[in-house]
């Protein structure tokens, strides 16, 4: 007889394995191995008829034995003695086993493993009376054997024993299989076994002839074969990564179906890689699982009835999910099984095909209506249609399909510009189906629209392909913001299935550059979509191995620079769990504990920033950290408490280590983050949580509710506005606030689309995001609604805080070169990627974290810790040297600064001033006297109702009284070489109190009246008596017009105690007060002030002009 792997025998017409083979031989192993045996059926069939008679029962034993350890069971124990059985009264039994090991085996009845099985083997001509005596004998033991294996070398008539089972299980109690000389031959011819028979029976022996050649393909398979199953079969290898075990069973299968092991091996590991994924409940892998043995069955074994088996565990599980890609595995299955019922290969019974086409269609139909997720929507409706096509047939010579054609054009139309539908693999299909499609105008128009599709997506992808290329260049050059630019241009265009990997790396580089611009929140953003990408992915292929750890390193990166402690640790998690399931080498679980470690000291350090009235909140989180294997982080947030003795008592703190050196390390350790920026750690404990950023020196704040929904609305926003205005810093800008503030919150009043309103509280305008608890879309257009949303909100957002100064050049830049709301929107709906990745259990908050088993600890700590060094001096512009001329090149390139170094500092809001209507100012004072108050200083308005809201939000900013002169007031006299009188008041923020630190870049907006009276009688009184008090009062006035009277409001007063006063002619370059000189109104300079400083300043404010 001859084996061959590269050699078929005579197939019938409907060959699965020879139609995969040819579209497929890279899957099929590139082996040639042929192994030539003298020994035929007939042959050891006589061997094994004459065993008795040649004194062979021990070899016989032996032989009976392994093919029963190879089929059966592994763990068999033969019994010592005299042949027949010795004193055990069986040939062999079963020993016990852990079900750990037991659940790794591939043999048949694997589920039967922990049974006690006794084996009985015989080599007599009489065999009925043999297996009675052996059965007896064995049950007169009384060890509750669970079932008796008697194998006999004699043929059995299949009637006769199932008699003689039957009679036996009444006699005993026990249940008998008996295996004849069929079973044995069967074994050994095929499935695999000859060289068990040479071996122990010695038949053939030295007559074989055997040569293989692994090819490279399967030398690598075999290779990662046997070093999985050594890694599988030791029980120390998978301590808590359970994914892993299941992802290794399920490779090892597929690596055995490649190198065309036998069915048994095959079916055997793809039966325990099912079983593993089952018992911890990973329903991804066991659907997985379950569709590639289904696969294999039908393409490697032929072995339709078992394919139509595990169809049923396909079905199970892919109806429980509302992903497409999940029916799509039913949708691959079930016209294999309709083939194989068509011709003849399965009888039509077994095929279920009626209720399967019925219930596949049903689940499609769901699916279909679900338009909130039109990709998903429509690829169950092509499959809707695929399965139609299947059902009725495609040789049908009148062509009944072409009104399915005509609807699959019309998804094909309505596809178009949804990026992941499955464009690629229905082309693949329809190529197949055309190869029966003779003549058919309706199907050309499919094929024609698809592939026209397939064309433009291709020079699209290629087209952002090469974007992405020259953004890296652009970031490997240090230019951040070109970066941004190109990505921009790139991401939009690769929401493909097909560039599915190329997206992932435009998202991550383009959360680079923006991270390299100070913009924290587009960074996260961005990387949170790389994430949503990979798991889409996981949830294709059903493995982790998909997953790429890179992308979770990067997240819980973006995550940890905003400091919230919440979503630290969710991005811990995720990623130690992914990690832990992909360590699999010793190099993978050295970079593994690296990771871990280093999460554990960032976290820790930033826990060490804790201030000490937070720390009694969390008293219960420190064994919660110790959960998700951060010991560290423990160690310092109980020193922190003030838990020393506990520390020491647990040996975390080494016995010989003194308080003083313990003091030292965790210092240290605290210091290291506060060195490298490390954010103020945020708790999120309240009821609200405040998410902020800085855009074009902008402070903007969101108060969000804490729940998933506003905080991901909160997010999307601030990361949006980033996105969007991230190249706008070389754009002249008109600030119009410093600040802003919005809330977001739930209200069961608005709308699918959130409401943004903007009102005035306390004189500043503060908006207000009200939007539904529950985000759910229904339709395609629904799901459209967040982004157009997005696009309006985000616009006047901007709009309230800052202007460009020439608005068509901006638009054009931004929203046509740079395509800039495609980067702003494209990846905005924040609420969606968390509830994919986290569901309904997004931790948000530590309280999430804590089990409420665990231990609260005591806050020993009495005492700010580390004590607070000694008081240094601020850097503040009131003490830095100021610069002379124009600031350096490098100082004014904006593509060298970052958003958040860069703040407007300004009590003006630009547009409650342009509708105050400032239009005078005027001073009131008492006669002199020791009790008289200070005297006034009022500004004047047009509109008193915005007056009274300036002075409103000034109170609430300031206070009613500015101790710290954080609200400047400048008077600059002699403005005017023309009008000597004239002067100009000037309000500002106090550049003297702002600190500064290297790198920032500083603005200050201020708002200006200038006055021209007929001399300086009131402003000299005013003065002197300022300067008698040493403060005076400031107020607003209604003006409405420059002939009327002021109207003081003095409902509305700041104490002031500070005022500059100042002469024009002596102003300095770089000085802030230089905006109220007028280049065309020359100031008064004094005949003996030839040189005044005010000369250099007009010089450097004519160059400034001329930029």
């Amino acid at each position: 007889m001859t084996e061959s792997t590269n050699t078929a025998s005579e197939k019938p017409k409907y060959a699965p394995s020879r139609y995969m083979r040819d579209r497929h031989p890279d899957l099929f192993s590139d082996s040639v191995s042929e192994v030539e045996y003298e020994v035929e059926r007939e042959v050891l069939s006589y061997h094994l008829e004459t065993l008795t008679n040649q004194k062979g029962e021990t070899a016989f034993e032996n032989f009976a034995q392994r093919l029963c350890e190879k089929f059966i069971a592994p763990n068999i124990r033969p019994q010592t003695g005299p042949v027949g059985g010795g004193d055990g009264k069986t040939d062999a039994e079963t020993f016990p086993v852990s079900s750990e090991i037991s659940t790794r085996w591939f043999v048949p009845d694997n589920d039967k493993a922990g049974e006690r099985k006794a084996f009985a083997f015989s080599a007599k001509k009489t065999w009925r009376s043999k297996i009675k005596s052996d059965v007896a004998a064995i049950a007169g033991t009384k060890r509750d054997y669970d079932q008796v294996i008697c194998v006999t070398n004699q043929f059995v008539p299949a009637k006769k024993s199932a008699d003689l089972q039957d009679e036996l299980f009444k006699e005993h109690g026990i249940p008998v299989t008996i295996l004849d000389r069929t079973w044995l031959l069967d074994r050994v011819f095929k499935h695999d076994s000859m060289a068990i028979a040479v071996e122990e029976l010695g038949v053939g022996k030295g007559t074989e002839k055997q040569t293989k050649k692994l090819g490279p393909n399967d030398t690598k398979r075999a290779a990662e074969l046997d070093a999985l199953e050594a890694k599988i079969a030791d029980g120390s290898q998978y301590q808590g990564q359970t994914v892993a075990l299941v992802e290794d069973a399920r490779r090892a299968a597929l690596l055995a179906r490649g190198l065309e092991h036998s069915s048994a091996e095959v079916n055997g590991r793809f039966d325990r890689a099912l079983r593993l994924a089952r018992d911890n409940h990973i329903k991804k892998l066991e659907l997985a699982i379950a569709y590639e043995w289904a696969w294999t069955s039908h393409f490697w074994h032929e072995d339709h009835l078992r394919t139509s088996e595990l169809y049923d565990d396909v079905e199970r599980l892919a109806f429980g999910s509302d992903d497409a890609i999940d029916l799509e595995r039913l949708s691959n299955l079930l016209p294999l099984i309709r083939m194989s019922v068509h011709t003849g290969s399965m009888d039509a019974s077994k095929g279920k095909l009626k209720n399967r086409t019925a219930a596949l269609k049903s689940a499609l139909e769901a699916l279909m209506v679900q338009t909130n997720r039109p990709n998903n929507a429509l690829h169950a409706e092509a499959m809707l249609l695929m399965t139609r096509v299947s059902e009725k047939g495609v040789e049908h010579r009148d062509d009944p399909l072409k009104n399915i054609w005509v609807s699959f054009t019309d998804v094909i139309k309505r596809a178009e510009g949804l990026g992941t539908f499955p464009f690629t693999s229905i082309a693949d299909a329809l190529t197949q189906i055309g190869e029966f499609i003779a003549d058919s105008d309706e199907f050309d128009t499919l094929f024609e629209t698809i592939t026209d599709a397939l064309a433009a997506r291709s020079g699209q992808g290629e087209a952002a392909r090469k974007n992405v290329q020259r953004a890296y260049q652009k970031l490997a050059k240090g230019l951040p913001y070109d970066a941004i630019r190109w990505f921009g241009r790139a991401v939009a265009l690769l929401i493909k299935e097909e560039y599915g990997d190329e997206l992932i790396d435009a998202l991550l580089g383009a959360g680079f550059a923006f991270e390299q611009v100070g913009l924290p929140w587009a960074a996260r953003n961005y990387t949170l979509a790389a994430v949503s990408q990979e798991f889409f992915a996981f949830k294709r292929y059903g493995s982790i191995g998909a997953l790429r750890s890179s992308v979770l390193s990067r997240y819980f990166d973006t995550e940890f620079k905003l400091g919230r402690v919440p979503q630290i640790l969710s991005a811990h998690e995720l990623e130690m769990i992914v990690c832990t399931a992909q360590a699999r080498t010793d190099g993978q679980r050295r970079r593994l504990n690296k990771v871990q470690e280093s999460h554990m000291m960032q976290i820790a350090s930033l826990l060490l920033q804790t201030p000490l009235d937070k720390l009694s909140e969390i008293a219960q989180l420190p064994d919660a950290l110790e959960r998700l294997a951060l010991p560290m982080s423990r160690t310092a947030l109980l020193y922190l408490m003030g838990n020393e003795d506990i520390l020491r008592t647990e040996g975390w703190i080494p016995e010989q280590e003194t308080p003083e050196g313990a003091e030292i390390f965790m210092r240290d350790l605290r210091d290291y983050g506060v060195k490298a920026d490390y954010p103020a750690p945020d708790l999120a404990l309240g009821e609200t949580v405040t998410l902020s950023s800085n855009v074009l020196g902008c402070r903007i704040e969101l108060a969000c509710a804490n729940n998933l929904v506003s905080i991901g609305i909160g997010e999307a926003v601030l990361g949006s506005l980033e996105a969007l205005l991230a190249t706008s810093l070389d754009h002249r800008m008109l600030p119009q606030v410093d600040h802003l503030q919005l809330r977001v919150t739930p209200s069961d009043t608005v709308g699918l689309s959130p409401v943004l309103t903007f009102a005035d509280v306390d004189g500043e305008p503060i908006g207000t995001i009200a939007h539904r608890m529950v985000m759910e879309y229904k339709t395609k257009e629904d799901a459209l609604s967040f982004p157009h949303w997005m696009s309006d909100a985000v616009l006047e957002i901007f709009l309230r805080f800052a202007a460009p100064q020439d608005a068509e050049a901006w638009g054009k830049a931004l929203f046509e070169d740079e395509r800039a709301l495609d980067r702003a929107l494209t990846f905005s709906n924040v609420p969606v990627m968390l509830a994919n990745l986290h569901g309904d259990r997004a931790q948000l908050s530590l309280a999430d974290w804590i089990d409420p088993a665990d231990p609260t600890y005591e806050v020993k700590r009495t005492k700010v810790w580390p004590p607070a060094p000694a008081p240094e001096a601020i850097k503040s512009f009131g003490n830095t040297q100021r610069g002379e001329g124009l600031a350096p090149k490098e100082m004014r390139d904006a593509a060298k600064g970052k958003h958040s170094k860069t703040r407007w500092l300004s009590p003006i809001d630009m547009q409650k001033w342009d509708k105050a209507k400032w239009n005078g100012t005027f001073f009131m004072w008492s006669p002199p006297g020791p009790d008289m108050p200070p005297p006034m200083l009022g500004l004047a308005y047009e509109n008193s109702s915005v007056a009274k809201d300036i002075f409103k939000s000034w109170r609430k900013r300031y206070g009613d009284d500015d101790v710290k002169d954080d609200l400047k007031i400048t008077i600059v006299r002699g403005i005017s070489r023309d009008y000597p009188a004239a002067y100009a008041v000037m309000v500002s923020q106090n550049p003297d109190n702002v600190p500064i630190s290297e790198g920032n870049i500083i603005g200050f907006v201020s708002r200006i009246n200038r006055m021209y009276p007929n001399s300086t009688q009131n402003l000299d009184r005013f003065v002197a008596d300022y300067s008698r008090h040493g403060r005076y009062v400031l107020f607003p006035a209604h003006l409405p017009n420059k002939l009327a009277q002021p109207e003081p409001i003095f409902d509305l007063p700041i104490g002031k105690h500070n005022l500059t006063v100042i002469n024009a002619w002596e102003i300095t370059t770089n000085d802030i007060v230089a905006s109220v000189l007028d280049l065309d109104e020359p100031p008064f300079i004094p005949a003996d002030q030839p040189n005044a400083p005010v000369l250099k300043t007009l010089e450097w404010l004519k160059s400034l002009r001329l930029e």
